[in-house]
């Protein structure tokens, strides 16, 4: 009995001193943001409770940034402002002026809690892109560079050509049986096409229903797992993790044979041929280990986490062009005059002439205009950094220390603030031609900048205006939404608004109908 009472009092004495503890740092924690610019601030709740009534009137997949800009504009806080989500995360110190952006994105690495919570808990490792080691993360880029370089992708637009033809194909047959349909499942395949032949350098025939069409399905279940809803059952918990990691495994071990495959067969032919990135990282360890025709087990590790953190972006998430496209038809119109002009002939001449001479797909600047006005309108979302202890950053004549911050720069607020860009809320391709202002080039980040920029824009923006260029021209296409659908403001979409953290896309996959052009 004398055991018993002691062994409660001693765990009073426990309670009572972690909750002392507790109370304390929550003190501490929250006078630090007494006389900082934020929305109303809870000594108890910081902005917990804020952020998540705010986040309750929108839909449920909506993306965090969408939120965050809601708080802004609903409190007018100017564009550098406190959340305190304490103690679920650190303090975010949210940005969306082009000179901070510049230092958060250029100067810092990334958040950890960006790493762990979302790219390694889907590519399922900590090595390559994802790694938190800067050293490695370094070198993983710069292996990977040579395949992303502006000549190597256009040796691959012929390849892009035919991809997007067999996506005409399919819409063409959509028009035929004329009835509504998720504009995000043809996108889907044409992208995964893109992006696993030039990871891999073979056809996977996604769009045609080849082993690459399982292979996406896995890669679409890994995205999906970004956006399942907070969830503390343990059994809910246990049934995505498995989940999760049955896709992982299959991605991974596909990777890895891959790998093996691209070491023991010979090595591209031809100094004019595109070579693809697996094949690629191959060329780079012969050299550097002649003879080898294995790879050692830490380099092999650290490539599968660089390419299944690639095979993530086969997820399209500028499947926005189109329903800009379908919302305008003077763009749909403009569209088709430049191909027209530029590239003259039928469907199939349009084909030949792209595979024989790539680089005339550079001569079109309002196709280009177009996916550059939509990606300003519809950006991934947000990029989280961290400073070293002692960094200040200075906004307006005030400094600020940035320890222990979540760095945010909210790219959808940097992307409409009016500072940058007169009338933020229009789609307006002609804002970029012939050249756009400093201040809208310089704003414009839907890639992102210096060390996190993404080196998949080279190949991204020529994919996108071949597909625009070899489907445009004869088929249109218009929202099929229905009435009763959930509508938000202009500003975030109305109908089509986004929907996913990882990579958003427009709401219900953007139904559409598509009907072709009558010449």
């Amino acid at each position: 009995m004398i055991l018993f009472k002691e062994f409660i009092v001693a765990l009073v004495s426990v309670l009572i001193l972690a909750t002392s503890s507790f109370l304390w740092k929550l003190a501490a924690h929250r006078r630090r943001f007494q006389d900082l610019p934020k929305p109303p601030h809870s000594f108890l709740f910081g902005h917990l409770a804020l952020f998540f009534s705010i986040a309750r009137q929108l839909p449920g997949k909506i993306p965090v940034a969408i939120t965050i800009h809601r708080i802004q504009a609903q409190f007018n806080l100017p564009d550098l402002w406190y959340l305190d989500l304490w103690p679920l995360a650190d303090p975010f110190l949210i940005t969306g002026d082009l000179a901070i952006a510049n230092q958060f994105l250029n100067d810092y690495p990334r958040h950890p809690m960006v790493l762990k919570q979302a790219l390694q808990h889907l590519v399922g490792g900590t090595r390559g892109l994802v790694s938190p080691d800067l050293s490695e993360w370094h070198s993983s880029r710069t292996m990977i560079r040579t395949a992303f370089s502006i000549t190597n992708v256009q040796r691959f637009v012929p390849t892009m050509a035919r991809y997007s033809m067999q996506l005409r194909e399919a819409l063409l047959k959509r028009a035929t049986i004329g009835n509504p349909f998720p504009m995000i499942e043809p996108l889907e395949k044409w992208g995964a096409d893109l992006t696993f032949h030039f990871l891999l350098g073979e056809d996977t025939a996604v769009q045609r229903g080849g082993w690459g069409a399982e292979a996406n399905t896995q890669v679409q279940a890994l995205v999906a797992q970004a956006d399942h809803p907070f969830s503390v059952n343990p059994w809910t918990l246990r049934q995505r993790k498995k989940a999760r990691n049955l896709c992982q495994d299959s991605v991974r071990q596909m990777i890895s044979k891959a790998l093996k495959d691209a070491l023991q067969r010979d090595q591209p032919a031809g100094h004019d041929q595109f070579v693809s990135l697996i094949d690629s990282l191959a060329t780079k360890y012969r050299e550097e280990y002649p003879g080898r025709t294995e790879w050692d087990g830490d380099t092999l590790v650290q490539h599968v986490d660089t390419l299944a953190t690639m095979f993530l972006a086969a997820d399209v998430s500028s499947m926005y062009i189109f329903c800009h496209i379908a919302q305008d038809p003077a763009v749909a119109a403009e569209l088709r005059k430049e191909h027209n002009t530029v590239f003259p002939g039928n469907m199939q001449a349009t084909l030949e002439t792209v595979c024989q001479t790539p680089s005339k797909i550079k001569e079109l600047p309002y196709t280009t205009a177009v996916i550059k006005e939509s990606m300003r309108l519809r950006p991934p979302g947000l990029s989280g950094t961290t400073a070293p202890n002692g960094h200040t950053v200075n906004y307006k004549g005030t400094e600020h220390s940035l320890d222990g911050l979540f760095l945010i720069t909210n790219l959808f607020r940097l992307q409409y603030n009016d500072d940058y860009v007169s009338s933020p809320l229009a789609f307006d391709p002609s804002r970029w031609l012939p050249h756009p202002s400093a201040e809208l080039a310089d704003s414009w980040r839907p890639f992102q900048r210096g060390q996190h920029s993404c080196m998949g824009e080279n190949m991204m923006m020529p994919g996108l205006v071949t597909a625009l260029l070899l489907t445009v021209r004869d088929i249109d296409i218009a929202l099929a939404y229905d009435d009763g659908d959930i509508c938000l403001s202009p500003e975030l979409g109305g109908m089509a608004y986004m929907e996913g953290n990882f990579a958003a896309k427009p709401a219900k996959g953007l139904p559409v109908m598509v009907t072709k052009v009558a010449h």
